[in-house]
């Protein structure tokens, strides 16, 4: 894969992963979104799983925290 198509689809990962958090739990802090811009894709698609399990912005700076 090339870095173009690799920081393409890191790009479109981070992209879906905020509108769900921003949906899920409304207006998503600065601080808490730069933290998520700045996952590996790897840690990005396991939060796109993990959050589902979250019950407020507390547990995923919970998760955050121990990337």
């Amino acid at each position: 894969m090339t870095y173009a198509v690799e920081q393409g689809r890191l790009n479109q990962t981070i992209v879906l992963i905020m509108r769900q958090l921003k949906k899920c739990f409304g207006e998503i802090p600065v601080t808490i979104s730069s933290q998520v811009e700045d996952l590996s894709i790897e840690n990005l698609e396991s939060l796109g799983e993990d959050f589902l399990d979250f019950k407020s912005l507390k547990d995923l700076l919970s998760w955050l925290e121990k990337r």
